[in-house]
């Protein structure tokens, strides 16, 4: 009988053995078809998107640029989700209103890129293309609204089809203070030489006739000998910088390297910098130096401090402060001698050429540079960052919140989220933080103060987004 018992057992055992080993077997053959499906949509889409690139190219050389016919009557947004969350234990609603109308993105992971800002009760939204529109606030208030387009010369100044496209050259921010409007953009100063530059011009609804603001007078060659330190270097327009703010009687201008590591430490150049316009006879002053591609500028009039965010390498984004209370000369921030990440595709090989010019040591401050107030390891692909006032989240300390984009095709913790933070004016550290998980690239961010919200821009959505206790 005991052995009877214990053949039965065998049998089951083995039988739930064959089971499982069938069961995994067919899991696995079904994930690699579904891999290999998923790697031939891919592979389709990415010819699609040659294919739309190369009609649109071949249409900007007769001077047809489809934007102008899709924009010509305004954009189009509809309600389409709303997402509760808690955010510091409060609760908050974010609504997003998506667009049919928004077609190139200047990131492979993103549907369509733009940013915005709000000015004398309008939001302002230009894409990455240089279309620009607005819309009365109020609006938001709808399930359905429109922006309405405003033209320009934009077309006129700016030649190069790259730009025009779905690429990494574009728009890189928008600024509308005092009935001007601003727009960073990368620059082509002569063949496949680019810098990042400024326009400004007139607060019109009609018609915005765009000049010149601000231009470096050095520009990174495509061609330039330093990208051939490493096979998969090149000149990389996602480096570019371009946000800005304005802090009293100056504007404040970050820029990137675009690859060209080095240049973040000289002090001759324009390249990873925060630079100083004034906005009165447009000198210019360095104020840091050493960054990588500085992504989000926030100034603090109560503490008196400038934060930004930069991208760095693989496990090396940046929150950094620069203290305007202890610091009056030019702040370094120690790209790229110091970092805590690695260079991308170096396969942890210490011995990669490009340590010998980067070496990305593991600490700012031993090294005589500033060191971040955080950073992040693996990378979140950060974004934008602001402020906001207590009657917005309730805490006795000061309270920002910080964008993030990602990769999707390896989503790590803090990717597409919004990061939370509180940071102590004394101790000058962040003292509580959290993400919140929102499902899409916050590409820009602003604060309306009079409506007591959040607006953001959505990049794999297509989507503006208001973000407000509930």
């Amino acid at each position: 009988m005991l052995k009877f018992k214990s053949y039965i057992v065998y049998v089951l055992v083995f039988t739930v053995i064959l089971i499982l080993s069938i069961t995994i077997k067919n899991v696995k053959k079904n994930i690699d078809n579904k891999s290999d499906q998923i790697l031939f949509l891919e592979k389709n889409l990415k010819n699609k998107k040659s294919q739309l690139k190369n009609i649109h190219t071949k249409l900007l050389n007769k001077n047809i640029n489809i934007e102008n016919i899709i924009f010509e009557e305004g954009i189009s947004f509809k309600n389409k989700k709303k997402l509760t969350f808690k955010l510091d234990n409060q609760d908050f609603d974010l609504i997003e209103f998506a667009s049919d109308d928004l077609i190139f993105a200047k990131h492979p992971e993103a549907s369509s890129s733009a940013y915005i800002d709000f000015y004398d009760k309008n939001i302002f939204l230009v894409t990455a293309t240089g279309q620009i529109t607005y819309s009365e606030i109020t609006n938001l208030n709808e399930n359905n609204f429109k922006l309405e387009s405003i033209k320009s010369n934009i077309q006129e100044l700016i030649k190069y089809s790259e730009f025009y496209n779905s690429s990494a050259f574009g728009i890189k921010d928008i600024l509308v203070r005092n009935n001007k409007i601003y727009v960073s953009y990368i620059e082509e100063q002569y063949k496949d030489c680019f810098s990042t530059s400024i326009l400004v011009g007139k607060l019109n609804y009609s018609f915005i006739n765009f000049k010149d603001f601000y231009s470096p007078k050095n520009c990174i060659e495509k061609s330039s000998e330093f990208f051939n330190l490493h096979p998969k270097d090149k000149l990389v327009a996602h480096q570019s910088g371009g946000r800005m703010i304005i802090i009293g009687n100056d504007l404040i201008f970050s820029t990137g390297e675009y690859r060209y590591r080095t240049l973040a430490q000289e002090i001759d150049n324009d390249f990873g910098k925060i630079i100083s316009i004034n906005l009165t006879n447009n000198s210019k002053k360095i104020i840091s130096m050493g960054h990588r591609n500085p992504q989000g500028l926030y100034f603090s009039n109560d503490l008196n401090m400038l934060f930004s965010t930069e991208h760095g390498p693989s496990g090396g984004d940046e929150i950094n402060l620069l203290d305007f209370n202890t610091n009056n000369g030019v702040a370094n921030y120690g790209w790229p001698i110091a970092s805590y990440g690695r260079h991308y595709f170096d396969n942890d090989d210490d011995k990669d050429k490009r340590y010998e010019l980067s070496p990305l040591k593991k600490s700012h401050s031993k090294n005589g540079f500033i060191e971040p107030i955080e950073y992040f390891d693996p990378s979140v692909g950060i974004s934008q960052i602001i402020g906001v006032p207590n009657k917005f989240i309730k805490s006795d300390n000061n309270k920002f919140l910080v964008g993030t984009m990602g990769n999707a095709k390896k989503l790590n913790k803090g990717m597409i989220s919004l990061f939370f933070f509180e940071f102590d004016k004394l101790k000058k550290k962040i003292i509580k933080s959290e993400f919140i998980p929102i499902k899409s690239r916050v590409r820009d961010m602003i604060y309306v103060k009079n409506e007591n919200l959040v607006l953001l821009y959505l990049e794999n959505s297509n989507a503006l987004a208001v973000l407000k206790a509930k």
